[in-house]
């Protein structure tokens, strides 16, 4: 059973409600797929989550009462988006249903062949009717590629998007879009990535354009020069936003990743990682073409970010040895501000994965307690005005 508790952090003594159950682990969505109702005070998080195949129930938990619904039992980790109006998409191998969060009504969205795979996270455009995924094609016919966890270890060992179905002789990989309402699947790219990092994942459809879908090119980032990708669907074209710098030797100098649309579409919020032979190292932010590039904020050794809906604020972790930090940026003043300190599972649905309420008020994250049981935990932060600066 869901329960709340109240603490202060021990480093900046703020508040923090916290959602989870003693012994039992329970998670909040991946930073790029919503997790809250459009109320900003109902909850949708993944409770009692087995560690070893990380399944567990999806459940809506109001912050107010306490009060809970299971709408989903069994189902893995990491699959979910919530939209503006309540609805819970999620898949399961080729199919891409729907749960009204409200009622608990469930509809099949639409099926892809049965040797197609989605995988997640999902993500969805403003209005709620454009779904941002991507799938596996497998070709039983040919040797495997292998999973994705198999072949590509970042830094941050993240685990592996690959669903089990997947695992088997991937062959091609499809970035598209699925029209809520429709069903209709459109196909943005198929990427073709060279070996030994071939794998096209984390699409992203852009929040107000529903043409224009952002994907990576997954691998290992110290080796992986050209992460980050836009396809236009009008066009059929799809191009690289960041180009990574190289040395004169042609040694990579740039290691980014877990990139994020702003809510306004204009661009992408990314992540340089911290060990990047290149300074300053950081929250960047490219815009949607490429062609404009800004530093934010490298106070901390950041891992993940998430942007408020107001475009106000950013919220990263940082990646540190048992422990993640969650900080606050100003998007305007470029000001951190030190939220709290917590300790930090180093593996998938462990991550703390900062995002936001759809109000803006509310930082949401994912921390583990002394007995490394995984609970969820939120911060107001909707009466700031401004951020004093590092610590603030």
């Amino acid at each position: 059973m869901l329960t709340r508790r109240r603490f202060a952090d021990t480093i900046t003594g703020l508040p923090i409600l916290a959602v989870g159950c003693e012994g039992s682990d329970t998670a909040h969505h991946y930073m790029t797929a919503m997790t809250w109702l459009s109320d900003s005070r109902h909850l949708i998080v993944h409770s009692n989550i087995e560690r070893a195949t990380r399944t567990g129930s999806v459940v809506r938990f109001d912050t107010e009462t306490g009060e809970s619904q299971v709408l989903e039992e069994g189902g893995e980790w990491g699959r979910g988006v919530v939209s503006c109006d309540d609805m819970l998409y999620l898949f399961d191998r080729n199919e891409l249903y729907v749960i009204d969060a409200w009622s608990g009504e469930r509809r099949t969205v639409c099926r892809l062949p049965e040797h197609c795979s989605f995988d997640g996270p999902l993500s969805i455009t403003n209005d709620g009717r454009t779904l941002g995924v991507y799938w596996s094609e497998r070709n039983e016919g040919r040797e495997s590629q292998g999973s994705w966890s198999e072949r590509n270890e970042e830094q941050e060992s993240p685990g592996s998007w690959l669903s089990e179905a997947a695992e088997s002789r991937v062959v091609e990989w499809v970035i598209g879009t699925v029209d809520t309402v429709s069903g209709e699947v459109r196909e943005a790219a198929r990427p073709k990535f060279d070996e030994p990092y071939p794998v096209a994942n984390h699409a992203m459809v852009n929040p107000v354009d529903p043409e224009l879908v952002f994907y990576c090119h997954e691998g290992a980032t110290e080796h992986v020069a050209d992460r980050l990708w836009v396809a236009d669907i009008r066009t059929g074209e799809s191009s690289s936003v960041f180009p990574q710098k190289r040395d004169e030797s042609g040694r990579l100098l740039e290691y980014v990743g877990h990139e994020i649309w702003a809510i306004d579409g204009s661009g992408l919020y990314f992540v340089k990682y911290a060990h990047s032979p290149d300074k300053p190292t950081g929250v960047y932010f490219t815009d949607k073409r490429g062609e404009r590039h800004a530093f934010l904020n490298g106070d901390y050794r950041y891992w993940h970010v998430g942007v408020s809906p107001d475009g106000r604020y950013a919220a990263a972790d940082t990646q540190e040895p048992g422990r993640s930090r969650i900080v606050l940026i100003d998007t305007a003043t470029k000001q951190s501000k030190l939220l709290c300190e917590l300790p930090c599972r180093g593996v998938h649905p462990g991550h703390p994965h900062p995002s936001f309420s759809p109000d803006s008020r509310k930082v949401t994250f994912t921390f583990s307690d002394e007995q490394d049981t995984l609970w969820v935990g939120m911060m107001d932060i909707g009466d700031w005005k401004e951020l004093g600066g590092k610590g603030g």
